[in-house]
């Protein structure tokens, strides 16, 4: 039985047991249970606790998710979510659960916020980056800036991680990176391709790598790691000089890279003809999402080629959640 301190606060119940393998079930599957997840599944316990009942019926679906005064529609549609998981849970254990309709969850959106880069674009952010000027006080940036770009272009990691990264974490031998307690406090190993393997490899032969505990990019103003105001200032700058732009003349935010790797990613992935069952499970594992639902956020296709994949992808299974990360 799990021993979290919130779980000893579910009523019991016929239902309490079941919600303990359901967290248990996610937790296996890489998901942070938080303690806000826990509270909302306490909820729902004790309310299904009413009913009496060692079931769940339309109607029990239908009132539980009804709108009513001191429930938010974010609040609701969380409920939903969980309710719309643990039933389904249930139906794979043999006990007699609804399917919540589809009219209570929130529709897929199509639209293409996030900027994706061309390959042509990528490749002049990267040389942008290999002819920054020197610093006043060090040319320590360029060394660093063409490697953390190459990193961002070559990984689809976040910006946060790539600035979190200690010399211990980059193994560039074997062209392996460690993300330890990332978003959601996922920790992945990150294999890189030959071409990033050597550029990494070439910048570690500048630092002491056996200083371990030392930022991998290095701040020549502080000594430490550096910082996201020194992206937001040199980003801007790197993409005016390779002349990229947005529609309404903006430069891009750096978490576009993200977007386009994703988006790139899986692409290749299915034209290699991988089915998109297999792809988008790696695809996620790749880049540290819990959830599916996550990583399609991020895949940016031509307005039919997004279609698909969201029909595709909402048949992988009823046990993901629609609401995004907590």
């Amino acid at each position: 039985m799990i021993n979290d301190k919130e779980f000893l606060k579910f009523e019991e119940g016929f239902f309490k047991p079941y919600f303990a393998k359901f967290i248990e079930f996610k937790r296996g599957k890489g998901e942070k249970v938080a303690q806000s997840t826990m509270i909302r599944l306490r909820k729902l316990n004790n309310s299904l606790n009413c009913y009496n009942v060692s079931h769940i019926s339309e109607q029990m679906v239908e009132e539980l998710l009804a709108p009513r005064g001191g429930l938010s529609e974010s609040e609701r549609q969380y409920m939903t979510s969980s309710l719309r998981q643990f039933c389904s849970f249930l139906t794979l254990l043999g006990i007699d659960a609804a399917i919540v309709p589809p009219k209570y969850m929130r529709a897929a959106r199509s639209e293409f916020r996030p900027y994706i880069f061309s390959d042509n674009e990528l490749h002049r952010l990267a040389s942008a980056a290999d002819a920054l000027p020197p610093a006043r006080r060090s040319s320590v940036h360029q060394q660093v800036y063409p490697v953390l770009v190459r990193l961002l272009i070559g990984t689809g990691m976040r910006i946060g991680e790539v600035l979190a990264l200690t010399r211990a974490d980059v193994d560039p031998s074997n062209g392996v990176i460690n993300v330890i307690n990332g978003k959601n406090g996922v920790s992945r190993y990150i294999p890189v391709a030959d071409s990033l393997k050597k550029i990494l490899h070439d910048y570690a032969e500048t630092i002491d790598m056996a200083e371990g505990n030392k930022p991998f990019f290095t701040s020549s103003y502080t000594g430490e790691h550096l910082t996201y105001s020194a992206m937001k200032y040199m980003f801007p700058k790197m993409f005016r000089a390779a002349g990229i732009y947005m529609a309404d003349g903006k430069t891009p935010n750096i978490h576009s890279i993200r977007h386009t790797f994703c988006t790139r990613s899986l692409e290749k992935m299915l034209e290699s003809g991988m089915d998109v069952y297999t792809a988008v499970p790696i695809l996620a594992a790749y880049v540290g999402h819990v959830n599916y639902m996550d990583t399609e956020k991020y895949i940016h296709f031509t307005e039919q080629g997004h279609e698909d994949f969201v029909q595709k992808e909402s048949s992988l299974g009823s046990l993901f959640p629609e609401v995004g990360n907590e």
